[in-house]
């Protein structure tokens, strides 16, 4: 009866733990699919699951060697303990390696001396920085950008050009409007590069409308616009002209 109930608690455990394999691969193939992969988790469920197998095939190991002395006492049971040796000893090995490294690297990132962590901490944010930096390497880089993501909700065309100086601009509209009551007077918006900002971080474009009137070409409004060429973060401010 007791035997019965062993098997019975054996086949018990052994179809849970094949459940148990088969979810963790699937959750593994499923999260790695969506890009949520997170391999330290995954490494530690692995060897959890190989514990859990090696304890439990040496345990089948030695209840069959046991039923099998009683069943025949006068037969040797020494080939069966060699091999149960050699995978104790095997099992412990690797089980031991995995449970070394792992302390090892704790220790190493726990005790890590203070200038060697202010060093690669200033690396790191070396790096991060490496990588901001050129993101709008150019004017024209900036502009293209300002005009992606705000300029073109209002206009749909954009023509760069230079000016004789060689000062980059752009038109993005052209015609006829009124002005103070003058009817057909010529208009044209642009943005003009005025110059880097004075952190040094942002590039800065002037945006305005010019009537070509009778008196002379006179600004109407004007925007100031400033890109991070770090970032690429866009603020946009009004400003009193001749400034």
């Amino acid at each position: 009866m007791k035997r019965l109930k062993k098997r019975k608690w054996s086949k018990i455990f052994l179809i849970l733990y094949v459940i148990c394999v088969l979810s963790y691969t699937a959750a593994r193939i499923i999260l790695k699919e969506y890009g949520y992969f997170y391999y330290d988790f995954f490494e530690k469920g692995k060897m959890l699951l190989l514990l859990i197998g090696a304890v439990y095939i040496w345990c089948i190991g030695v209840g069959n060697l046991k039923r099998y002395k009683m069943r025949y006492p006068g037969r040797s049971i020494t080939g069966g303990c060699i091999l149960l040796g050699i995978f104790t000893v095997v099992s412990v090995g690797f089980f031991g390696n995995y449970f070394v490294r792992t302390m090892s690297m704790r220790e190493t990132s726990a005790y890590q001396p203070v200038e060697e962590r202010e060093e690669k901490a200033e690396e790191t944010e070396e790096s991060k920085t490496q990588e901001q930096r050129g993101v709008y390497e150019t004017v024209e880089d900036a502009y293209q950008y300002l005009y992606d993501e705000v300029l073109s909700l209002s206009y749909s065309s954009s023509s760069s050009q230079y000016n004789a100086k060689g000062n980059f601009y752009a038109v993005l509209e052209t015609g006829m409007g009124t002005y103070e009551g003058q009817e057909n007077v010529p208009y044209t918006i642009e943005v003009v590069y005025d110059r880097i900002s004075d952190d040094g971080e942002s590039y800065m474009f002037n945006f305005y409308k010019i009537y070509e009137t009778a008196e002379g070409d006179i600004t109407d409004f004007g925007l100031r616009y400033l890109v991070n060429k770090y970032t690429g973060k866009i603020t946009a401010e009004e400003v009193p002209w001749g400034n």
